[in-house]
């Protein structure tokens, strides 16, 4: 059941638990456009570069504290030129009715050093790159 507080906020609940509150758009995006503290960020070298990022759970965390109710959905997953392409979209719901959607692409070549499968990495910064298009961690991207 959807119940809407004195001040406009709705939640959902069930079993006498509320499961997560809606915001007004104005009021999500507003939240997600402030910076990500530094201290959930981590550092990690690429060549002779040092890249500063957030990894994908710390932005799930945020997105649950900023975006309740946000939904993340892999559109597709292909194999490109020796290359796994992954494509996704964040859809964040608002109070005013309204179904945000933020699409990204990211891929990772199938000979990466990286420990993780290359589908998962990929997936990781798809989620990442459709985040900042919803401005969370958007300062990341310089």
């Amino acid at each position: 059941m959807l119940k809407t507080s004195s001040n406009g906020t709705q939640a959902f609940s069930g079993g006498g638990a509320i499961k997560f509150a809606i915001r007004p758009t104005a009021e999500t995006l507003a939240d997600l456009s402030r910076p990500i503290d530094p201290r959930h960020l981590k550092t990690r070298k690429q060549g002779t570069t040092t890249l500063t990022y957030c990894p994908w759970n710390t932005i799930a965390r945020h997105l649950h504290y900023r975006a309740p109710g946000w939904c993340w959905e892999v559109q597709s997953v292909q194999e490109v030129g020796g290359a796994v392409v992954v494509t996704g979209r964040l859809t964040i719901p608002s109070a005013d009715g309204d179904l945000l959607h933020y699409s990204a692409v990211a891929s990772e070549p199938l000979d990466s050093a990286s420990k993780a499968p290359a589908a998962e990495v990929a997936a990781s910064a798809c989620l990442r790159r459709a985040a900042a298009l919803a401005g969370l961690g958007l300062e990341l991207w310089g």
